[in-house]
């Protein structure tokens, strides 16, 4: 599931999910919005925040599409 989709399912602000998993919410913004690919730490961390329902896997930004 891409974050953008478990964000707005569960109605959590990108402000809040940030909080969440201690990161700047601009970085977490750039990520659910495809402008960002994170590290796979930040990757792991994500996915463990959403209970695994966003997986390292979904946060991938294809190629040529990161700004």
């Amino acid at each position: 599931m891409k974050l953008l989709d478990y964000l707005k399912a569960e109605k959590v602000a990108v402000s809040e999910f940030a909080a969440r998993v201690g990161e700047a919410e601009n970085t977490i913004r750039k990520i659910v919005y495809g402008q960002r690919q994170p590290s796979l730490p930040l990757a792991i961390k994500i996915s463990q925040a959403t209970g695994g329902k966003t997986a390292p896997s979904d946060l991938l930004v294809e190629q040529g599409r990161a700004a």
